[in-house]
């Protein structure tokens, strides 16, 4: 039904006009929805023409200007946000050397959609995934980030694990002004001082890896430290970032071997650092390879106290050394999930009876991904993806799965990590991994690790 009035009309008008001055900051012409609210209106204002619709009752100014004294209740059938759907990119590396961190993380990620949506979505809209496998190629990448943003529309987006990729969205994040959490990809080089959109989930810089091995082979009494490599951004900064840590210790040996992605045999790398004998082989700086590279060791007879892994999916580590050697072998891994609390295991048993899979920190990372996003479009009460980063940058976020809180600098890296250790280890997982014959269990936390600051 349609109505003219004039100035001296008092009728629910004045809510409806109210509520636009402040979701709008001015009076709009044409027709409004609104928010649902319960308002009081002493005086407005609006322009001869202007439609406003307030219980499904449409009034149009016939006057100059309005004037109204009311209490009223607004009743809107749309969100809070304005819109029914909120889309956050999934840009994964499905296929290719780093396809299993992409599925496990991809998997969490659509458990907390799907538990978020069951409760009625975020502020009223519905989440979406846009699911992309960027097939570890950059070119992919960055074509994909972009129609993500420009027509997809999302708010932020996740999943980036090789620091190669990382390299080529990062400066696209911050032209396009989308938030990029980065799943991995924990090059040093890939955050400026002048980043604003760019945010580490999980893996810190390369630098604080090698900060938090130091101090745990201080802790241990190491003396032998063996590293392999590989040939691209993350390897290279995993390789000046121990060589600045572990060479500084004193009676500490370092030696390091680099290969290339994609290889395979590593029987050449290793005989060239058999001869050390070492008491840690770190193979954080190679995650293809890790698993590999720890079955042809011990093939050769090198037996380390400890093997040191790259926040590797569960599913890479059994895949290759199986159960047994992985249980048995002195694998021990980076992790930014706390597997000792009650909330994890309800989780993991969840995401277990869900998917036959293991709740890693890689399933756990695309499942707070979403939750973080979450947490900061209801803190601004906006899907504007530069209030969701600036929210990032100046907002908390913690689940008492996190093995630290999500706080960061102004360039995105982490302000408070404290790196986690966990060794599989013989148990009963009960209903969190069913079939398995092992646990996880935490052998290490750091001290508070001092954020890497960029150069520039």
């Amino acid at each position: 039904m349609t109505r003219g009035i004039s100035t001296g009309m008092a009728a629910g008008l004045s809510a409806a006009l109210l509520v636009v001055g402040l979701l709008v900051g001015a009076f709009a012409i044409g027709p409004l929805t609104l928010t649902p609210a319960i308002v009081t209106v002493e005086r407005t204002t609006t322009a001869p023409g202007a439609t406003v619709t307030v219980g499904g009752t449409t009034v149009t100014v016939t006057g100059p200007t309005v004037t109204i004294t009311n209490t009223v209740t607004v009743s809107a059938g749309t969100p809070g946000l304005g819109v029914d759907v909120i889309k956050i990119g999934a840009l994964e590396p499905l296929t290719g050397p780093f396809a299993l961190w992409g599925k496990q993380h991809l998997e969490g990620a659509k458990m907390a959609v799907d538990e978020i949506n069951a409760k009625g979505g975020v502020l009223g809209a519905k989440l979406e995934l846009v699911v992309v496998d960027e097939k570890n190629d950059a070119r992919e990448a960055t074509t994909a980030f972009r129609k993500m943003v420009e027509v997809d529309k999302v708010v932020a987006v996740m999943g980036t694990v090789s620091s190669g990729i990382g390299a080529a969205l990062s400066p696209l994040a911050e032209e396009l002004k989308t938030p990029l959490l980065f799943h991995m990809s924990g090059a040093h080089t890939l955050l400026k001082l002048s980043s604003r959109f760019v945010f580490r989930t999980c893996l810190p810089a390369a630098p604080m890896n090698a900060e938090v091995l130091g101090e745990f082979v201080q802790q241990q009494g190491l003396k032998t430290v063996a590293a392999v490599i590989g040939s691209y951004e993350w390897g290279f900064a995993i390789r000046d970032s121990l060589q600045k840590s572990i060479e500084n210790l004193n009676g500490v040996r370092l030696e390091i071997v680099e290969a290339p992605v994609g290889e395979r045999d590593f029987t050449t790398y290793l005989r060239k650092i058999q001869p050390l004998n070492p008491d840690i082989l770190v193979v954080i700086g190679h995650p293809p390879g890790a698993g590999t590279i720890i079955s042809q060791a011990l093939d050769l007879g090198i037996k380390p106290k400890y093997f040191i892994g790259p926040y590797n999916p569960v599913a890479a580590w059994i895949g290759v050394l199986g159960e047994q050697r992985f249980v048995e072998s002195g694998v021990v891994d980076y992790t930014c999930v706390d597997y000792s609390t009650p909330e994890w295991r309800e989780l993991a048993a969840k995401f277990n009876a869900r998917t036959g899979l293991f709740f890693d920190h890689d399933a756990a990372t695309g499942y707070l991904n979403v939750y973080m996003i979450v947490n900061a479009i209801e803190k601004t009460q906006s899907a504007d993806p530069v209030k969701i980063a600036e929210y990032f940058r100046t907002g908390y976020f913690y689940h008492p799965i996190l093995a630290w809180p999500m706080t960061y600098t102004e360039w995105g890296e982490f302000k408070s990590a404290r790196l986690t250790l966990y060794m599989p280890v013989l148990g009963d997982p009960g209903e969190t991994n069913r079939g398995a014959n092992w646990v996880p269990n935490i052998i290490f936390r750091s001290s508070p690790v001092e954020p890497y600051r960029p150069p520039s």
